[in-house]
């Protein structure tokens, strides 16, 4: 496996690749998750991505939020959790690498799409980190 950390002041960022043809979203996908923390006002939060492929997983993004009070001796702060990100099958299904990891992350804060009205605030929450991304990536934020 391929990863690069993250940290500092801030929490710890974990930003992995199971295979090498993934390590070109590597750069991106830690500037957006640190972007993601930042917004959501969890940037002492700890958070780890995977990018994998089919033989780990044959879908487009899985999430496992940490257990409340999951202690994490390596990761300041409080551990939000992992999420794996198929970048094959994203492209293959003509779905967005970054709105992927948007999904991800709301789904370790807690939003599910269980429940018609639960899908409707994930999705209302998706499309203003997804306009925050942008609008970062427009002034030059994440160059």
């Amino acid at each position: 496996m391929q990863y690069e950390k993250s940290s500092g002041n801030k929490g710890r960022l974990e930003v992995g690749s199971l295979e090498g043809k993934f390590k070109k979203f590597e750069k991106q996908i830690r500037t957006v998750a640190r972007s993601l923390l930042d917004i959501s006002g969890k940037r002492h939060a700890s958070l780890e991505v995977y990018l994998v492929g089919a033989k780990v997983m044959e879908k487009n993004v899985l999430a496992f939020p940490a257990p409340k009070r999951f202690v994490r001796p390596d990761a300041k702060g409080i551990f939000l959790g992992e999420i794996y990100l198929n970048p094959d099958y994203i492209e293959t299904h003509g779905e967005n690498l970054i709105y992927m990891l948007v999904h991800g992350f709301l789904h370790l804060l807690g939003y599910d799409h269980m429940k018609k009205n639960d899908r409707m605030a994930m999705e209302r929450r998706e499309r203003a980190l997804m306009n925050r991304v942008a609008k970062s990536f427009q002034e030059g934020v994440f160059q």
